[in-house]
């Protein structure tokens, strides 16, 4: 760069101010490089978290499965008619009947909670999904409550 002095010349405060024109392209440019280096750079940083996060922590979703309830509280509303319809009904089997009966609720709750651990997945009424790829758990949840599929009262060892 040219120096510019108080003696010197028009021509040299000229020759100065194109030296400073010429010089701050290039600064303009290496930072425009360096910027567009440090957004690819941060990119690729970002890609490669998230494909690691992916592939090595994130669990993949279990999908949804459907139960029939309909059809289980169906069976256990057989059991206690088939409990209390028998002649010669006594006490205690209408005791055991009433205790079958207020004990349907938590028992169905508590199994379909083990089924949905078992399964890792998100557990729906049957009659609320109108239709769909879900797997239809009942039968397994029919056997966890130890229910046959009605053609036996299960748990008191009773036929109709």
């Amino acid at each position: 760069m040219t120096e510019i002095t108080r003696a010197g010349s028009n021509s040299a405060e000229v020759s100065a101010t194109e030296d400073q024109a010429v010089a701050q392209p290039e600064m303009g440019c290496d930072f425009l490089m360096m910027s567009w280096i440090s957004l690819l750079m941060g990119f690729l940083v970002t890609t490669v978290t998230l494909a690691a996060y992916h592939f090595w922590l994130a669990k993949p979703t279990a999908g949804f499965a459907v139960v029939d309830l309909a059809s289980v509280v169906k069976i256990k509303e057989t059991e206690f008619t088939t409990l209390l319809s028998r002649p010669n009904v006594s006490d205690e089997d209408r005791k055991a009947a009433y205790l079958l009966v207020s004990r349907i609720g938590p028992t169905i709750e508590h199994a379909v909670d083990r089924l949905q651990k078992e399964c890792g997945c998100t557990i729906m009424v049957k009659s609320a999904v109108i239709a769909g790829p879900a797997d239809d758990l009942t039968p397994r949840l029919k056997a966890m409550l130890g229910m046959s599929t009605g053609t036996e009262a299960q748990g008191f060892g009773v036929k109709p």
